[in-house]
């Protein structure tokens, strides 16, 4: 370790550095051709041209080096020290997901589409990204459709003497019940591939031959299920022809920035037509071709589907070194480019297009979203609008597996990271008081990371379950944060009724806003989810306790 003043001592090759503070957090990791000459531009008057320089200088005590053989090596050893320090000067990736894919394996003895998340080194074709599960099953369900596919799980495949449902719906071949052959099934297959590949051509002139051929035998029903065929496919088509002229697996990268808020968006294009996009949001303090090198190394992970091209809206210094490194998670080549003209350049400007607009609408989220907090902080006289509510409720049947859940809204949004489960312990009989009181105690009191503490607390229930979480928050010094509750008052005057009441601390009467006011309504989306976290959990518990052996 040295300081940064120190730089003539830095060895002159490839690798990556790290700076720290006083107290040793790693505030910025660094990957360069030639250590020395890269910290060096740290100490020349301005920095490096790049803004948060100076910032980052004035904070840093001392620079860690290491070496590695190639600028290749430097790229991923960078990546892996950014995903273990998070320093606040990079761009780390939060939405880490991995999206749905379709997953065909040749191998099988009947193969079948198989939902899958992550892609395997096993010769199996995949299909997609897909962004959400609505849009595969949509997929699914057109290409059952068009090929009498085998849908059946591999369980239900070896126990299953009858034809399925499908079969009797002339929607499977019958393989499930030996009606159909291995050699007569995977043609079948090899079409759906082709389908999901983009390759419509071969397969519509195929099926327009059969479609003659069945009209003149005059078979004219089996004619007209080959006609409907057509006409879904050709309807597809059409809202699908996005891109003209770009053959293959094409991924193209949109970029837009406003101060240190980065969006990207990826379209994903798939035998020339365009599948789906996805969308990222994340904070940039350096250089948009360091955030963007950074983002890309981050996004295709081991695991991910690789496109054999990936265009992009600007030159990086890293191109080269970073399409080797995906090539080698891809076993494949994988090649970068930043088109200048032509299909390709257009269609990274439509994937600059849905970046910038995607940026627009957090934005307007975002202002929307602290309206409605602001105006939550006053109805429930808050000391400042609530960014992070956590949820409580309790599940139990008779006193029997009782057990509490905790969920996590951020933003308005579940961060299902933080969501906790617990098992009620040492309560007699049915007493939710009590029980939520051990819960949020549980809580506060605990030693585990819960992402930081909640601007407000919520808890399913009227004044009892109100009264015991307060004695609980009080009890692990932790008063400071307000707590409210939400129930329904389902009686008044002899009648049903189903208002939702707000309970405050200390205050006899409470709020009541009308059914379909914004604050009540985010209220209710952390109260009801608080029940369904639980409720699962303790559904669980009980068919446990159904199947567990005797005890002699």
């Amino acid at each position: 370790m040295a300081a940064l003043s120190d730089w003539r001592t830095f060895p002159r090759a490839p690798g990556v550095y790290l700076m720290a503070d006083a107290r040793g957090k790693v505030l910025y990791v660094g990957k360069a051709k030639v250590l020395r000459a890269r910290l060096h531009n740290y100490t020349a008057p301005g920095g490096d041209g790049r803004p948060q320089i100076p910032h980052l200088v004035r904070r840093v005590a001392e620079v860690r080096c290491i070496v590695t053989a190639t600028e290749k090596e430097a790229l991923l050893l960078e990546n892996t020290l950014i995903k273990e320090h998070r320093p606040p000067f990079n761009v780390f990736l939060r939405d880490d997901k991995e999206y749905l894919l379709l997953r065909i394996d040749r191998k099988e003895e009947f193969p079948r589409p198989a939902l899958v998340r992550r892609v395997a080194k096993d010769g199996a074709a995949y299909f997609g990204p897909y962004s959400s599960a609505r849009g595969i099953r949509e997929t699914l369900r057109l290409l059952y459709r068009l090929f009498p596919l085998c849908s059946c799980s591999p369980k239900k495949f070896a126990s299953r003497k009858r034809p399925c449902l499908n079969y009797q719906m002339g929607r499977c071949g019958g393989a499930c019940a030996g009606l159909i052959s291995r050699e007569e099934y995977l043609p079948v297959v090899e079409n759906a591939i082709r389908f999901l590949q983009g390759d419509y051509r071969e397969i519509m002139k195929r099926w327009k031959a059969e479609m003659a051929d069945l009209a003149r035998e005059m078979k004219f029903e089996e004619a007209a299920r080959i006609r409907d065929r057509v006409a879904t496919v050709e309807g597809t088509l059409v809202r699908q022809r996005v891109v003209r002229a770009v053959p293959g697996d094409v991924d193209a990268v949109g970029w837009h920035r406003e101060g240190i808020e980065a969006t990207t968006a990826i379209l994903h294009v798939r035998g020339g037509r365009l599948s789906d996009a996805h969308t990222y949001a994340f904070r940039v303090e350096g250089g948009e071709d360091e955030a963007l090198s950074s983002f890309l190394l981050q996004h295709y992970a081991v695991g991910a589907y690789f496109p054999w091209e990936i265009l992009l809206p600007m030159e990086i210094e890293d191109r080269e070194p970073l399409s080797s490194l995906l090539s080698d998670r891809a076993d494949a080549p994988v090649r970068i480019k930043v088109p200048a003209a032509g299909e390709r350049a257009r269609l990274v400007g439509l994937a600059n297009t849905n970046a910038a607009e995607a940026h627009r609408m957090r934005k307007e989220k975002e202002v929307a979203y602290e309206g409605l907090v602001a105006r939550m902080a006053s109805l429930c006289h808050l000391p400042k609008p609530p960014q992070r509510i956590e949820g409580f409720d309790i599940s139990n049947l008779s006193g029997t597996e009782p057990v509490g859940s905790m969920v996590t809204f951020v933003g308005g949004k579940a961060a299902k990271k933080w969501y906790r489960k617990f098992t009620v312990r040492g309560v007699a009989g049915q007493d939710d008081f009590a029980m939520m009181e051990q819960v949020v105690r549980r809580r506060f009191a605990h030693d585990e990371d819960f992402g930081g503490m909640p601007d407000l607390v919520l808890i399913d229930g009227g004044k009892g379950q109100l009264s015991s979480a307060a004695a609980a928050m009080r009890g692990a010094g932790v008063d400071f944060i307000p707590v409210v509750a939400l129930a329904k008052e389902r009686v008044r005057g002899g009648e049903k009724v189903f208002h939702e009441r707000i309970f405050l601390p200390g205050r006899k009467n409470p709020v009541v806003l009308p059914p379909h006011d914004p604050v009540l309504l985010l209220l209710m989306r952390v109260r009801d989810e608080a029940h369904r976290f639980a409720l699962s959990f303790h559904r669980a518990r009980r068919t446990k306790r159904a199947f567990r052996p005797a005890t002699t």
